[in-house]
């Protein structure tokens, strides 16, 4: 069932924030959960999405108000319009904001049933941090991309 659009709004627990572009949630000291945000500020270059690591107080916020454990962070969320998208379709939405080919690839995405694309990506994330590593500190952007990532509260 898909949640009520803008539903944090009404929840006093998630400070207000600029929700006017897609926000893509992410582990910050994941490598490959960083690594794959670079690559989507390298192509986006229009600046059509927005970033936030799940260490920081208002993803948390959203997090819990999905009931969804951001201490265990077994999916990332991309929020647009209103509405969270995780795991498969997470991955498939964020790919679909991106500029061609990449939306496209997104798009094709959306045919895999979801059942499949949740077992490929919950296999992936159980194994993220063994494969790819993991850093000490939170990813932090450089000046120039920092303004594309929500305020630290």
């Amino acid at each position: 069932m898909q949640p009520e659009k803008y539903s944090y709004r009404d929840d006093p627990n998630v400070p207000p924030f600029d929700d006017s572009k897609p926000l893509i949630i992410f582990d910050g000291v994941c490598v490959l959960c960083a690594s794959g945000v670079q690559f989507m500020m390298k192509h986006d270059r229009q600046g059509e999405t927005r970033f936030a690591v799940i260490q920081d107080a208002l993803p948390r916020a959203l997090y819990k108000h999905y009931d969804l454990d951001a201490d265990t962070f077994d999916t990332f969320m991309v929020l647009a319009d209103g509405v969270p998208h995780l795991r498969w379709r997470g991955v498939c939405k964020a790919a679909r904001l991106m500029p061609a080919p990449w939306k496209w690839l997104g798009a094709l995405g959306r045919l895999v049933p979801g059942v499949i694309g949740d077992a490929v990506y919950d296999f992936v994330q159980r194994n993220r941090i063994g494969w790819f590593g993991s850093r000490d500190v939170c990813f932090v952007p450089d000046a120039e991309t920092k303004k594309r990532f929500l305020a630290r509260l």
